[in-house]
């Protein structure tokens, strides 16, 4: 059997005398470089880091990098860290490689209920591995794989989002699970090998694990599972954005055209859009599915609020596409899969499977609402990927719907600054997918460059 594990491959040279070095320099005289040499023949530098960082100055910390591969995890240990967003990740996609077997993880259960769960869970791969037979799309096919099933990953992060990811493992939210208290152990012990005694310090301070993540007490009835479309709601945009731009525009020292469109299109064209990040969205999308969110969250200049996997297990809606609709064996066999799960769930709940096993049960395919908040620039950057052919086709119909509501609301007889946004093709008139293109670029640019039905 495959174990999970958690494996610091790659650190920085030098990575605590570069640390010591920044603790030191604020308060020390002397060049950065005359600062560092000292530090390589100091002696103490381990604890003078204690010292500082237990002051509060942890921003020393980040000039230590380390990489960490995830081994045969779940992928709820993805969905996990991945929510640390002070990282570089880079992760096997589920949209191009065939996941038949992956295997999947197990976690601690009484062990009369292990027959049913891996006959359960084997059922799932096995029907999945059925609709990639029927010719279903890997990315349609996916929305059966069990959120047990097992992630590769890397993972590259500063010392200081490391130790924060670590905590939250053994004493935050993620404590609540073997899975992940287990891995947050093993990188404690890797990481103590660079910098002793610093988690252990922090162990002594409250964390937030209390009711706010805790796991139901008493599970719910689990419903009868139902297909959902995901559904996309503007709640916010900044008023009067095109006259904002110019006023930041004209405050940033621009020398302005003649016209707000002409300011808008230099501003979206220049390197530095500084201006966009005034700007300010909120919107929701309702009903997304677990591997939709993935191309969600990865955008990481925003603030994006996702529900814990269990929730989706215990919804039981679901996505259903296009490509498995209109065949009707593929259709019974997905429809099958997703009543078969929730039956086993709700016995095995019954038979006293833990609340911190139920996230396994979740699908691929199930669904959750997600509530997200971007800047202008981190916005028109989500645009770009995400209403471009080659997306995934759920967060792309999201994204164009939200880009519909935007021009709408903030529209005007000259125009919306939303007039602007859309795929990268559209925005920068050149498609950067090479020869992976759609080949559609003058299509797009008329469709996004009109009404966009």
């Amino acid at each position: 059997m495959n174990h999970a594990s958690a494996k610091i491959i790659a650190s920085s040279t030098a990575g605590d005398t570069v640390v010591a070095s920044a603790a030191r320099i604020s308060t020390t005289q002397g060049t950065a470089l005359e600062v560092y040499a000292r530090s390589c023949e100091k002696e103490n530098n381990a604890s003078l880091i204690e010292k500082v960082v237990a002051s509060g100055h942890t921003s020393t910390l980040e000039h230590q990098i380390f990489t960490v591969a995830f081994d045969n995890v779940s992928v709820c240990t993805e969905e996990f860290v991945i929510e640390f967003r002070l990282g570089s990740y880079t992760v096997k996609s589920r949209r191009y490689v065939d996941f038949t077997n992956a295997g999947f993880y197990v976690p601690p259960m009484p062990d009369e209920l292990l027959p049913e769960y891996q006959a359960n869970m084997q059922s799932l791969f096995d029907a999945y591995a059925a609709l990639l037979e029927r010719g279903i799309p890997k990315e349609d096919a996916r929305y059966l794989l069990p959120y047990c099933f097992r992630s590769n990953f890397y993972c590259t992060m500063n010392a200081r989002e490391l130790m924060h990811m670590t905590e939250t493992m053994l004493w935050g939210r993620g404590s609540y699970f073997p899975e992940l208290k287990k891995l947050g152990e093993s990188l404690r012990t890797q990481f103590e090998q660079y910098f002793p005694h610093l988690i252990e310090a922090d162990e002594k301070k409250p964390h937030d694990a209390g009711r706010r993540y805790a796991l139901p007490q008493q599970m719910p009835e689990i419903p009868e599972p139902r297909a959902r479309h995901a559904e996309a709601y503007c709640s916010f945009t900044t008023p009067c954005s095109d006259v904002l731009m110019m006023d930041a525009a004209a405050a940033n020292g621009m020398i302005l055209p003649d016209s707000a469109p002409d300011t808008i299109r230099e501003i979206i064209d220049g390197e530095r859009p500084r201006e966009l990040e005034l700007l300010h969205t909120n919107f929701e999308i309702l009903h997304l599915s677990l591997a939709a969110i993935t191309h969600l969250v990865r955008h990481r200049m925003q603030t994006v609020l996702v529900p814990q996997v269990t929730q989706a297990a215990l919804l039981q809606t679901y996505v259903l596409p296009e490509t498995i609709r209109n065949d009707e064996t593929a259709f019974r066999i997905y429809t099958d899969a997703f009543t078969a799960n929730a039956a086993v769930l709700r016995r095995m709940c019954a038979a006293g499977l833990p609340a911190e096993a139920v996230q396994y049960f979740a699908l691929a395919g199930n669904q959750l609402n997600v509530t997200c908040g971007m800047n202008g620039r981190e916005l028109l950057h989500f645009m770009k990927l995400r209403t471009c052919n080659r997306a995934q086709w759920e967060i792309r119909e999201a994204a164009t719907d939200l880009l519909r509501q935007l021009r709408y609301m903030t529209g005007s007889s000259s125009g919306s600054i939303y007039d602007f946004f859309g795929p990268s093709c559209y925005v920068t008139g050149v498609c950067p997918e090479g020869r992976l293109s759609c080949g559609k670029l003058r299509e797009m640019q008329a469709r996004f460059g009109g009404s966009i039905l």
